[in-house]
């Protein structure tokens, strides 16, 4: 089992210079994974996937694209976030306990997304309440 820390980017033409970083900071071309689309896609599908899978409204121009790394600790995993964020990426996700072989598959990760999306249970801010009020009473005095 390993962690990843999962990138997405708008356009799959940032694929080489992230690759060049993502290398030139130490890791293997064996240490991540791109997800490029070879087949014509309709933006508008595009778009729908990017939504469904990262809760984005953004409308796609290009081709998107999504990076998986294997990370094995806070060290590199800040070094992955970094590089993603100076490549302008638009979201990031990080996941532990993953078979790096089970993330090759967009769809693994896509469902595993949408688990923990619904499994997240955001604490609820301090409620305050009230007792009814019972408006202007006798005991204030206007005009003092």
């Amino acid at each position: 089992m390993t962690s990843i820390v999962t990138g997405l980017f708008p356009s799959q033409l940032q694929a080489g210079k992230i690759s060049q970083d993502l290398e030139d900071a130490g890791f293997r071309n064996s240490d991540y994974i791109m997800y490029l689309h070879d087949r014509g896609i309709t933006k508008e599908v595009k778009t729908s996937i990017w939504q469904y899978f990262f809760g984005d409204n953004r409308k796609l121009e290009d081709e998107s694209l999504v990076i998986s790394v294997r990370v094995n600790g806070p060290v590199s995993t800040e070094i992955v976030e970094r590089i993603f964020k100076q490549n302008d990426s638009i979201h990031q996700n990080y996941y532990e306990n993953i078979k790096f072989e089970d993330a090759k598959s967009l769809d693994y990760l896509r469902r595993i997304a949408s688990l923990r999306a619904r499994a997240e249970i955001r604490s609820s801010p301090e409620i305050r309440t009230r007792e009814q009020s019972r408006g202007i009473n006798a005991e204030v005095a206007f005009g003092r």
